[in-house]
């Protein structure tokens, strides 16, 4: 299913994150910690991937082969604001906004819920594989 928002690559991660209204949010997602190169306000088509249980590197070798690039951190808060239910059937993961955490590990930011809460969270990336319930935000390639 595709679903089409728009994001502000401008805004700071802390505002998107107060204007998703999420129930509990990781203090190391922030503008500081999730820098981005875009800019501007764009509109893109997100779709959420599903490969059962696998890693985060074969997740992107087969993003890679497919019209998608994994979605990144703002397109992550633009999806749960827009579509805030949607977290609460399955875990939705974006692999393209990456944290080098200080133990030499990365994390990645997913959005988790349940019927009582919706939560924003950072989770290792590339120490285990994901769950079979894991859906991964991707964006739709464009010539931009």
């Amino acid at each position: 299913m595709e679903y089409p928002l728009s994001v502000d690559y401008e805004m700071s991660v802390e505002s998107a994150v107060r204007l998703g209204q999420y129930d509990k949010v990781d203090g190391e997602i922030t503008t500081k910690n999730f820098p981005t190169e875009r800019t501007g306000e764009t509109d893109v088509i997100v779709e959420l991937i599903h490969f059962n249980v696998i890693s985060s590197n074969d997740v992107l070798e087969k993003l890679d082969e497919m019209p998608y690039r994994p979605a990144e951190l703002r397109e992550l808060l633009a999806f749960g604001r827009k579509y805030p239910d949607v977290q609460r059937e399955f875990p939705i993961v974006a692999l393209g906004s990456v944290l080098r955490h200080w133990l030499r590990r990365s994390l990645v930011s997913c959005l988790l819920g349940s019927s009582s809460s919706r939560i924003l969270c950072l989770d290792w990336y590339g120490v285990m594989n994901w769950g079979k319930l894991s859906r991964f935000a991707a964006v739709r390639k464009s010539g931009k």
